[in-house]
């Protein structure tokens, strides 16, 4: 259980992190904001696992949850990999105050 709630859990102090980091970078006005809406995305996401998961069971069945799983896990990894890309990628130029 506890190995199973590091993996679970164990990204979101480095997420934290990151989003204020981005938001000191490119909103300073808005840090407590977005550190506040980084939370409620984890508590919607939690929410939204578990009726999906529901209406899985409920509709098809619970054999089907590890296929259902593995196409979720699939999409994450892959605005994973587009969010890391969009990092990268050269920033937009930040017009100068007057």
């Amino acid at each position: 259980m506890l190995a199973w709630g590091a993996v679970a859990f164990g990204n979101v102090p480095a997420l934290q992190v990151y989003v204020v980091q981005q938001a000191e970078k490119f909103a300073p006005e808005a840090v407590e904001v977005a550190s506040g809406f980084n939370i409620a995305a984890f508590n919607v996401g939690i929410a939204a696992g578990a009726w999906a998961g529901a209406q899985v069971v409920s509709n098809i069945g619970l054999a089907h949850t590890p296929w259902v799983a593995a196409l979720v896990t699939t999409g994450a990894i892959g605005l994973t990999l587009l969010s890391g890309r969009l990092d990268r990628a050269t920033p937009v130029a930040q017009p100068a105050c007057a």
